[in-house]
This record gives C-alpha cells, structure tokens and sequence, in this order.
C-alpha cells in the first residue's frame, strides 16, 4: 500500500500555531484547496485523534462521514468517539500501523493519505511505512506548536520528488519520497 503524508507546517516545522490551534486559522487559501484536491482523489484518510479533535466540528475541514471514502481515526480509546462512528465512512482504531496497514490491504485499499500531527506521523515513519511526504510549507514562523515529528531518535532521508509555489507569498508545496 503506496502512504502519502500530508502535511501543512510554518518554516519553522510546526503544524499548529503555538497552542494547538487548527491549521486553517493560519494555512493559506491555496493550501486548503490543495487539500480538498488531494482529498477527493484518495478514498482512504487515517489521522490520529488530536487532529480530529481540532477539525472534527469545523464544516470547512471537510473531514465529515462520506460515502465515497474511508476515514479512521487512531486513538488510544476508541470507545470514547462512538457518537461518531458511521460504519464503513468514519472509523476508531487502536491498532498499530503495522496492523493497520494489513487490515487495509486485505480489505483492497492500495493508497492511503495521512493527514495527521507528530505523533501518528513519528509512529508511521518509524515503522517505516511512509513512502511520500507532502509538505506545504506556509512562509510563518511560530517557535512554539506542534512539530512535524515527535522528538524520538530515527533518521529517514528524503529525495525530492517535486516543489510547486502556491502564491505570491511563497507557500511552497514540496513532495518528497521516501527513501
């Protein structure tokens, strides 16, 4: 299965403005479009649940049940989110990635896009299994919010694939695969 981490982050490597606000107070119009592009050609969306708490009551978010496409939320308690599952559409795990992606596989999903913070994102690039990192980088810098990566010693090197400015400000979106 072919994983895409999405990811919109300041230059400074931060995904939330200082403390742990949604991406769209502060992402640019073309990253948000960018998004909703990439969205409507994946079926399958896997986020950690710090990252639906902060968008899940947001209509502009777009991450609300859909038939069309599969989105499951990693939590350590899945139970604590039933008044929001829709069977088939929004789904609660606590598998482990490694699991996760069995799962999947066998259910026929070839492609999934990770649109989650640090911490899920640390637990995929330490299993190894990120192949693409979607980057846009909005030209801000916070000093203090959530990083891309959790502080945790690995090392995984990226070649560019291609870089795209957005605006006239100078959103850059990069794609990079993995190593």
């Amino acid at each position: 299965m072919k994983i895409i981490l999405l990811d919109v982050s300041s230059l400074d490597g931060k995904l939330t403005k200082w403390k742990g606000s949604n991406i769209y107070e502060w992402s640019s119009a073309e990253d948000f479009a960018h998004f909703q592009k990439v969205k409507k050609e994946n079926n399958l969306l896997v986020m950690g649940s710090g990252t639906f708490e902060k968008v899940k009551d947001l209509e502009k978010a777009g991450l609300k049940a859909e038939k069309e496409r599969l989105r499951i939320v990693l939590t350590k308690n899945p139970k604590e989110y039933q008044q929001y599952v829709v069977p088939g559409q929004l789904e609660f795990s606590d598998e482990q990635p490694k699991e996760l992606v069995i799962r999947l596989k066998k259910q026929g999903f070839r492609q999934m896009l990770l649109v989650s913070g640090g911490k899920v994102a640390t637990s995929f690039f330490k299993a190894s299994l990120i192949n693409e990192l979607w980057l846009t980088l909005e030209p801000r810098i916070f000093g203090i919010g959530e990083p891309l990566v959790q502080e945790e010693e690995f090392d995984t090197q990226l070649q560019l694939l291609s870089s795209e400015i957005l605006n006239k400000q100078g959103t850059i979106l990069l794609k990079y695969k993995v190593l």
